[in-house]
């Protein structure tokens, strides 16, 4: 594997400046410092990897040498599909029993038939005549990602500000930033009358473009340059989210954001994104012994 990685970088004129192993578990990691007396641009460089992927099960993460590399400070993740398992839209609509609608119109977006927008209100129009009792007890069983818990214990040691920014809902996200104690948790709100869903949303739509936003606002809140941000997430719609961080993350996703994104991740532990921030297992290990000490 490494050898293919590094033969294609010279034949794009890259040169390797250091290869550095860096300690990790069931995986190789290396961290790989390149110069080049051109511009390098990041898309088109994706993509030439990104073959390599198919090849040898490769992940990586392109970003510049320079101070903020291992100086991240503020992380956003997206929810549905990257911080946990699945689509809660999805599991809300088997309780609706709209299942087949909500997937058909799922479709179509992903088709480019309808935009987000669109997609969500007519999804969340068949979700009408849910209790939200059943609803809290669904979001009780929500399955999370594995190594999430890992992940966000470690950055909280590090000090990050820690948030989720979703285009699902504020009922689910506001258990999740409660659970993992998160800084933000932010996403649509459903209107519910009488202990049941009415099939609205209120106030203003969280989709892609308001998820670049609310990470451009926290970050000014908060005072932490886009260079110290990373922003995580696995659909079409975090794509410009990603692309304000310094280190956009596409997890599990697909080639159209993987291509896009400075970052690719395909395994099922999302702890793994620790390797990208220059974090080797030995560090991570003295990191958890410390908060059980």
């Amino acid at each position: 594997m490494l050898d293919s990685l590094l033969r294609h970088l010279r034949n794009q004129n890259l040169k390797v400046k250091s290869i550095s192993p860096l300690e990790a578990e069931r995986v190789q990691v290396f961290e790989i410092k390149l110069v080049s007396n051109e511009t390098v641009v990041r898309q088109k460089l994706m993509s030439e990897l990104l073959e390599l992927r198919m090849q040898h099960q490769l992940d990586l993460a392109l970003q510049p040498d320079d101070l903020f590399r291992r100086n991240k400070r503020l992380i956003f993740l997206d929810a549905d599909k990257t911080f946990i398992q699945c689509e809660m839209i999805d599991e809300i609509s088997r309780i609706a029993g709209s299942e087949e609608i909500v997937k058909k119109i799922t479709s179509k977006a992903m088709n480019g038939e309808i935009d987000f927008r669109e997609a969500l209100l007519q999804r969340v129009e068949t979700l009408k005549g849910v209790r939200l009792s059943d609803l809290q007890r669904l979001i009780l069983n929500i399955p999370y990602t594995p190594g999430v818990g890992r992940l966000i214990r470690i950055l909280k040691m590090l000090g990050y500000k820690i948030g989720i920014v979703s285009g699902g809902f504020s009922i689910v996200i506001d258990h999740i930033r409660s659970r993992f104690d998160l800084d933000y948790g932010l996403a649509n709100t459903l209107e519910i009358k009488d202990g049941f869903l009415t099939g609205r949303i209120l106030g203003d739509i969280i989709d892609g473009p308001m998820k670049a936003n609310l990470l451009r606002e926290v970050s000014l809140r908060e005072k932490i340059p886009l260079e110290q941000v990373i922003a995580v997430g696995d659909g079409a719609n975090d794509l410009e989210m990603l692309s304000e961080a310094s280190l956009g993350i596409a997890f599990n996703a697909n080639r159209f954001l993987r291509e896009r994104a400075s970052g690719s991740l395909s395994l099922p532990n999302l702890d793994a994104l620790l390797y990208f921030l220059g974090i080797p297992r030995n560090e991570v290990e003295t990191l958890e012994n410390l908060r059980t000490s």
